[in-house]
């Protein structure tokens, strides 16, 4: 067990910065539930960020905001904009912020994916649950399970 406990201080030292996924794709605040939805059956992104004009970040959209789309798109034509989509544009990481930050963040607002932004608000990248289990993959290996003895 010990061995477990210091393996696992050592991601004490990971900010959202060593975290981060690189940003796969941007989206406009006018686009529709269509372009998003377009966007995410051709493109490699699992998150999209919502951006205004000037490039700062609005929120992000994942395949949940899709899922529950049906809810706010009665005539089921796909043109709602993503702004009625409900992506929380107050909630973000500092690329300083450490591992356990980025985690409680994530389960605090049950949330897939968290923009690590610059002071200006701009995308420096996502942190994810994916993210997070990669680092602790990453972890040195304990020599041999006892239950291989």
């Amino acid at each position: 067990m010990t061995r477990t406990v210091d393996a696992l201080a050592g991601l004490d030292i990971l900010t959202a910065r060593d975290l981060m996924s690189p940003v796969c794709g941007t989206l406009g605040a006018g686009a529709s539930l269509r372009e998003v939805v377009e966007r995410f059956l051709t493109g490699p992104s699992r998150h999209l960020i919502v951006v205004d004009d000037d490039g700062r970040c609005l929120g992000v959209l994942g395949p949940r905001h899709v899922a529950q789309a049906h809810r706010f798109d009665i005539r089921g034509d796909g043109e709602i904009p993503v702004e009625d989509l409900g992506y929380a544009p107050w909630i973000a990481l500092d690329p300083d912020d450490d591992v356990r930050t980025c985690a409680q963040a994530l389960v605090e607002y049950d949330l897939d994916a968290i923009p690590v932004l610059d002071p200006e608000r701009r995308v420096l990248g996502l942190v994810t649950a994916h993210d997070i289990a990669r680092a602790t993959a990453n972890l040195p290996e304990p020599r041999r399970p006892r239950w291989k003895e």
